[in-house]
C-alpha cells in the first residue's frame, strides 16, 4: 500500500488548505475531498451500546459473498454490536438470554463486560483473572466469584449471508 492509499483506512477528517482558484480545477478537487471526508467520517466506530442489534461502524476482514449472478467479491463485512444486561450477578454461573441467532454464520469478533457492586463501589472488567464471559446458542455465560448489582456484557460479531 503506497502512502496515498491509506486515507481509506484512516478515521481522521484529511485537513486542506489548498484548493484551486480557478472554478474548472477546483471543482473535481473539491468532490474528491468530500468523498474523502465522507469516507473518513463513515469509517469509524459507533459510540452507541444499546441493547438491540446495531451497527459497531468496524468493517472486519473482506470475505466472500455470493452476488446474484454467482460470481463473488471481496467485501468488507460489517460487525454488530449488542449488549446484554444481567441485572446482577450471583456467585458462580449466571446466564441471561442474548437473543442472537447463533448459527454456521455468526462469528464472534469479541466479548468482554464489566459488573457493578453499587453497595460495595467496586467494579471489575470480565474477563479477568477470577472471572470469565462466554456464550452459547441462547445465553451470555458469566461466572464470578462474587456478587454484583448489576453486569453488562458487549457482544460483537458478524453474520454471513
Amino acid at each position: 500500500m503506497n502512502a496515498s492509499d491509506s486515507q481509506t483506512f484512516e478515521s481522521y477528517v484529511p485537513v486542506y488548505d489548498v484548493v484551486p482558484e480557478k472554478w474548472e480545477d477546483a471543482r473535481p478537487f473539491l468532490v474528491e475531498q468530500l468523498k474523502k471526508i465522507t469516507t473518513a467520517v463513515n469509517t469509524r466506530e459507533i459510540g452507541w451500546y444499546l441493547d438491540e442489534e446495531l451497527l459497531s461502524g468496524k468493517s472486519f476482514i473482506p470475505g466472500s459473498n455470493n452476488i446474484l449472478d454467482g460470481s463473488t467479491s471481496q467485501q468488507f463485512r460489517n460487525i454488530l454490536r449488542k449488549v446484554i444486561e444481567f441485572p446482577g450477578l450471583t456467585i458462580g454461573v449466571n446466564t441471561q438470554p442474548h437473543g442472537i441467532t447463533v448459527d454456521g454464520n455468526f462469528s464472534l469478533i469479541q466479548l468482554y463486560g464489566a459488573a457493578t457492586n453499587a453497595t460495595a463501589m467496586t467494579g471489575i472488567p470480565i474477563p479477568n483473572g477470577v472471572s470469565t464471559i462466554s456464550y452459547d446458542a441462547t445465553n451470555i455465560i458469566i461466572t464470578v466469584g462474587s456478587a454484583y448489582t448489576r453486569a453488562y456484557a458487549v457482544l460483537e460479531y458478524i453474520q454471513e449471508l
